[in-house]
């Protein structure tokens, strides 16, 4: 799809945008006339940028002075080049490069897969030592005990902390080459209040240009459970990673996404690397259940980049057994049991 096209096609879809933005580390997004406001990857203010909702797609990064085209924004974002965004797009979202606006063909996908042929277009994420994680202290984070996470857990991750900037360390491992980190990821642990006052970022990428939709959070740990749980779990973030580990002491199945969409290259990764028996279950936050624009049609439409080739499941809280932004595991494991107990079978036809 050339960028014109593809234009038409976001602003057709405004989901599309929410998912592309959520991908790249955007976040507190909200629509209001005819424009699209949230805040940079590592900055807190929720109107720090803006998106026209036109053909357009005017964009302003205001706290880095950016003002032009939305494909320019994500460009000066993710530190690429154009291609490298367009493809980005285009994996991300499923898209051929035929400018229809169709997705790709899995049967296709599945037979270069079962060949061997490594499919994924997407530029590969750098690998780093493990020593990486020398410039953070080793600990067990006060917070994260007190959500009910295990200290065995925190420690089975190799979570860290940052005691100067106040920041939880969640290190991603690469999801081939499982000693090497992708990804660090930053959560600071100063209230609101103080946030706002000194002006500090909810989140912090330590490392440039870490594409999470070409990696899986957890699954260098999670690989060596699936044969016994025959099920993969999907959540959004890495701490529902560590409540279903705790839950399950130590013999968690379950990734994180760090958004709630699937881009192509997990769909090809994890068709590849799950046994045929593994069940997929998406268990997405609960605002993604109650989104006008997403919902369970939404839903429904990730788990179908699944079928047929995984049995597919998804958690729906149908009594509202949830917080707005809950996550399926921040109610406790009881709740959680039931949810997963009752999870929705997809099926294609409904």
């Amino acid at each position: 799809m050339r960028a014109s096209e593809l234009k038409k096609y976001l602003v057709s879809n405004i989901n599309k945008i929410h998912i592309v933005l959520e991908n790249t580390g955007f976040h507190d997004i909200t629509e209001r006339n005819g424009e699209i406001r949230c805040a940079l990857p590592n900055m807190d203010n929720p109107t720090g940028v803006m998106i026209k909702l036109d053909e357009s797609m005017y964009t302003s990064l205001f706290e880095i002075g950016y003002n032009g085209d939305f494909f320019g924004a994500l460009e000066k974002v993710m530190d690429s080049d154009f291609k490298e965004v367009m493809d980005y797009i285009h994996n991300l979202l499923g898209l051929s490069r035929n400018g229809d606006g169709s997705t790709y063909d899995p049967l296709k996908e599945l037979k270069m897969l079962q060949k061997g042929s490594h499919i994924d277009s997407e530029k590969s994420n750098n690998l780093y030592d493990s020593s990486y994680l020398n410039r953070f202290v080793s600990g067990v984070p006060a917070s994260l005990i007190e959500e009910g996470i295990s200290p065995q857990v925190i420690r089975k991750f190799n979570i860290c902390v940052e005691p100067f900037r106040e920041r939880i360390i969640f290190p991603h491992y690469d999801w081939i080459h499982n000693d090497k980190i992708v990804g660090i990821k930053g959560r600071t642990t100063q209230d609101l209040e103080t946030m706002k006052l000194l002006n500090t970022p909810k989140y912090w990428n330590y490392i440039k240009g870490y594409r999470q939709n070409a990696n899986l959070y957890g699954f260098n740990i999670t690989k060596n459970n699936l044969n016994q749980s025959n099920m993969l779990i999907i959540f959004e973030a890495e701490k529902s990673v560590l409540k279903e580990y705790t839950y399950k002491q130590g013999k968690g199945c379950s990734v994180a996404l760090g958004g709630h969409s699937i881009s192509k290259p997990q769909v090809d990764f994890i068709l590849k690397h799950t046994p045929i028996n593994c069940e997929i279950i998406l268990a997405f936050d609960k605002d993604v259940m109650t989104k006008e624009i997403e919902g369970e049609e939404y839903i429904r439409t990730e788990a179908q980049k699944f079928s047929p080739f995984r049995g597919v499941s998804y958690i729906w809280d149908k009594y509202d057994l949830l917080g707005k932004k809950d996550s399926p595991v921040d109610r406790g494991v009881k709740i959680w049991k039931y949810l997963l107990k009752w999870r929705k079978k997809f099926d294609a036809v409904k």
